[in-house]
């Protein structure tokens, strides 16, 4: 009887062992980098629609088909001041302040290249929005704040 019982606590402690190393190995394939492509945050597939721009509920944009985009010809632009953009980004997003824009200076462009674009704030992202549309660019998707983008997916690369 107490062959069985250590058998079956040896067998037992086994187990827990391997359930243990499945879930560690989980936990560091939770982020994933691939060459040339954003963070994207696999670990939480969950959308949290309910934080996410309009723009990003109503054509239910997720931050990895941003990327993808990107790397099919469109634009991401992070409209912050240049400050802001060097402290932190996503990875794919070009620098095009809200300033230069006001400014009416438009990115060189077809005006069919899809854009996405955020801000430190969904009121600037709106207004950025709204003047590439009003200068005739036919496929902007404001992403909008920060925490925004975030809830989409999309993790800053930060300059710490």
């Amino acid at each position: 009887m107490k062959k069985k019982s250590i058998i079956l606590l040896g067998f037992a402690s086994v187990l827990g062992l391997l359930a243990h190393q499945e879930v560690g190995t989980a936990t560091k394939q939770e982020v994933k980098r691939t060459p040339g492509q954003q963070l994207v945050n696999r670990a939480n597939r969950d959308i949290k629609w309910l934080e996410a721009s309009k723009d990003s509920q109503t054509y239910q944009i997720r931050f990895e088909q941003v990327v993808a985009a990107v790397k099919n010809g469109a634009k991401c632009y992070d409209v912050r001041s240049f400050i802001e953009y060097q402290l932190g980004h996503v990875e794919v997003a070009e620098h095009y302040p809200l300033a230069t824009l006001g400014r009416q200076e438009f990115p060189a462009l077809v005006h069919e290249v899809p854009i996405y674009l955020y801000s430190s704030d969904s009121r600037s992202s709106a207004q950025a929005a709204t003047l590439l549309r009003d200068e005739g660019f036919q496929y902007v998707y404001d992403l909008g704040s920060l925490d925004q983008v975030k809830a989409i997916g999309a993790v800053l690369n930060e300059w710490w």
